[in-house]
């Protein structure tokens, strides 16, 4: 097994990022954007497992498939914020979560921790969940959590990091 193919698979949901981004514009046929997201987890897993199983995993792939993620995650929430059912602010949420994670995590190995692995999940889902609920109020009771679950990760990752540093 080449890394170049798990790599492949973890850019592979940028690509389904832009199609889910085109699908809400263009068609909002919610069948699509299931399928497409779908495809990203399959792609988000599947890379995990092959690395996994043929000892492929390097500081690289692991940034790589967080960036690839992240990317993902940016392009179908900025079609929600598009079509107004989301807050554009919440994209500001995402990036200052992403650059939090990779400054928190210094230089070498990604240091992951279980309730900021919860937050990006909640991240990924919220653009698919969005589309399924299709309401603006509930919508935005869901960003609030969900940035109220980010502020609380990112804060506890500073305090945890400096506790290791000091």
């Amino acid at each position: 097994m080449n890394r170049s193919i798990v790599n492949a698979l973890s850019v592979s949901r940028i690509l389904f990022g832009f199609l889910f981004l085109i699908a809400v514009i263009l068609d909002y046929n919610i069948a699509y954007l299931i399928i497409i997201f779908a495809l990203a987890i399959i792609s988000d897993i599947l890379d995990g497992y092959l690395a996994k199983k043929h000892d492929l995993i390097v500081d690289n792939g692991s940034k790589i498939d967080v960036i690839c993620d992240f990317l993902f995650i940016i392009l179908s929430t900025s079609a929600i914020v598009l079509i107004d059912l989301a807050p554009a602010w919440f994209l500001l949420v995402i990036i200052l979560k992403l650059i939090e994670f990779f400054v928190t995590s210094g230089k070498g190995a990604l240091k992951y921790d279980r309730f900021g692995t919860f937050v990006a999940h909640m991240f990924y889902a919220f653009p698919i969940v969005a589309m399924l609920i299709n309401s603006k109020n509930i919508t935005l009771v869901l960003t609030i959590i969900i940035t109220i679950c980010a502020i609380t990760s990112s804060l506890l990752r500073i305090k945890n990091t400096r506790e290791l540093n000091d």
